[in-house]
């Protein structure tokens, strides 16, 4: 059965954002409750504005609205923002999550669903990588805080009956991912310089050889809402969530120029220090668990990008 409310956190953020517009799509009936310390436009029934952190904001909404599923998307995302900030970026994305996991079992949700990244395991050393194979090594607050989330949640789990899971996104790209954002990808980042930045050279870390496991960002919103459909329980799990297929940047420049007509004249830098080589999701899990499987090739993602960035000139 669907439930009668579900709660986003950081609504008004580029993935949290794209799962408001599919879910309300697909399950008008429900509410959804949003909470972003930015206001959001991403169409959510009723929109708080505040801070995860915000203990007595936090109970208001979930006495209020007794959401079933929490999908706890917000985070200070930025890597070298937290290699700065430890300590400001680890009060929300350590404390806050901690709070809601506490007021989640104080609440009797249902299931509390975690936006986690593949940047925990640091530079996966089998490809592709499955969560078995592959122990978690974070190399940034950032990543150590993701996977301090997970911990949360497992523990959450095991002492307070609260079912958890944690997704572990690889980077994910689409429609409304500004190049200037946190999470912004090689793709955002050259499109936005390419169609709002005039004079700025876009620039290119390393050979172009590197590749990565790009995900479309509609699929990573169909793994969120498969794993509130499924119906047994998770207990604090965690899955690769992935198109499954690398890609390399030089290969992303090439069918950039193909699908927008314009030629991209990259500035050459040296690689980013411990930046890794290689990415590729292993996402049989997720499969096996609850059926994920990606529908949106890269190509095909890409233009639906490519024909945004158009649509925001206009």
């Amino acid at each position: 059965m669907l439930p009668k409310s579900i709660l986003v956190t950081g609504s008004a953020g580029f993935i949290a954002g794209n799962f408001v517009r599919v879910f309300k799509k697909r399950f008008p009936q429900v509410q959804l409750v949003g909470i972003d310390i930015k206001k959001s436009k991403a169409g959510e029934d009723v929109f708080y504005h505040g801070s995860i952190c915000d203990e007595k904001l936090v109970k208001q909404i979930l006495k209020k609205h007794k959401p079933a599923y929490v999908f706890h998307f917000a985070a200070i995302p930025r890597v070298t923002y937290s290699v700065l900030h430890p300590a400001e970026t680890a009060h929300t994305n350590v404390y806050g999550t901690t709070l809601l996991l506490e007021l989640c079992r104080d609440f009797k949700v249902r299931r509390f669903i975690f936006s986690s990244s593949s940047s925990v395991y640091g530079g996966a050393k089998k490809l592709p990588t499955k969560e078995s194979e592959n122990l978690p090594n974070p190399r940034s607050p950032y990543a150590a805080h993701k996977y301090a989330g997970e911990i949360l949640c497992r523990l959450a789990s095991g002492l307070s009956n609260v079912d958890t899971v944690s997704l572990r996104y690889f980077n994910v790209y689409g429609p409304g991912q500004i190049g200037s954002a946190p999470y912004s990808t090689v793709i955002s980042a050259w499109l936005e310089t390419l169609y709002f930045m005039k004079g700025k050279r876009p620039f290119l870390e390393g050979d172009g050889n590197q590749s990565r496991d790009f995900s479309y960002v509609d699929d990573v919103v169909v793994a969120n809402i498969q794993a509130m459909q499924h119906k047994g329980r998770f207990m604090g799990e965690f899955f690769n969530i992935g198109y499954g297929a690398r890609t390399s940047v030089l290969t992303v420049k090439k069918l950039i120029e193909k699908h927008s007509g314009k030629h991209l004249r990259l500035e050459y830098r040296p690689p980013r220090p411990g930046d890794v080589r290689h990415t590729r999701a292993d996402i049989s899990k997720a499969h096996r668990y609850f059926g994920f499987t990606p529908s949106v090739s890269f190509e095909e993602g890409l233009k639906r990008t490519i024909a945004w960035f158009e649509s925001r000139k206009k």
